[in-house]
């Protein structure tokens, strides 16, 4: 896999929703992270697991100060969309408790988002993703470029001049993120070797685009385990800090190493 081979396959995504293959649905994991906040010590784990209905996503986030639980519910449709649910996050950080809901009804089309006392409505689209599950969406997609650069090698340029550089796509996203459909976009920045404690992993580095340079949230992804997560680094406009490095992981069960 070479950076040049994930840019040109970009462009052949289907922009800003790729579906989930048929018979290729998500893969249960558990993982845990070595993380700070704010320059503080806590404790990191996220999971992926099957549930009655579908799949949920969680994370949470425990410190001596407090903690974060974050979870989004979600199932795949038949064309092999990912359909949000649910999404709940629930914080306690120096004593203070808040918390943020996503309600989808399907039925009706929409989706009810509430913040304390805030309340507000979305028309649900069918390419709308929540505020966890674009992530997953984002490790399927960059997957499916790396499937595909193994298959054929594919040049993409200019229709107006064949002499021209490869045209670079960037990976896009409809987000229903804090009552608003908000566009993610990320572009990769390159390969990284990230040192872990399960030792040196390969990985891709991917940054989501910003009109705000105070914000930044970075990825690190393994290609050899399907894009899971190894680093995340984000940085938010008042100064807040968090980075979680990961320690231990399992895939479907299977506790995994540089050796598999």
């Amino acid at each position: 896999m070479t950076i040049r081979l994930i840019y040109l396959c970009l462009a052949t995504l289907l922009i800003p929703v790729t579906c989930i293959k048929a018979g290729d649905l998500p893969t249960p994991y558990k993982t845990t992270y070595m993380a700070k906040y704010n320059g503080m010590a806590v404790e990191a784990k996220r999971e992926l697991k099957k549930t009655e209905h579908g799949y949920r996503l969680l994370s949470t986030v425990k410190g001596m100060l407090g903690g974060m639980t974050e979870r989004e519910d979600f199932h795949i449709d038949q064309e092999g969309n990912i359909r949000t649910d649910h999404y709940l996050a629930e914080k306690s950080f120096f004593g203070i408790q808040s918390s943020e809901e996503l309600v989808i009804d399907a039925s009706a089309g929409r989706a009810i988002y509430t913040r304390k006392k805030k309340r507000k409505e979305l028309l649900l689209q069918a390419d709308y993703l929540g505020p966890v599950s674009y992530q997953l969406q984002l490790r399927n997609d960059l997957r499916a470029c790396n499937e595909k650069s193994n298959e054929q090698s594919v040049l993409f340029t200019s229709p107006e001049n064949s002499n021209a550089s490869p045209v670079k796509k960037t990976p896009s996203y409809k987000v229903m993120s804090r009552g608003r459909i908000k566009d993610y976009q990320f572009e990769i920045l390159g390969e990284e070797i990230v040192n872990t404690a399960l030792g040196e992993i390969p990985t891709l580095k991917v940054q989501r685009i910003r009109k705000d340079a105070k914000r930044q949230t970075i990825f690190w992804m393994a290609p050899a385990w399907d894009y899971l997560m190894v680093k995340i680094s984000q940085q938010e406009k008042g100064g807040e800090h968090y980075e979680m490095l990961l320690e231990t992981a399992s895939i479907d069960g299977e506790p995994i190493s540089l050796s598999k």
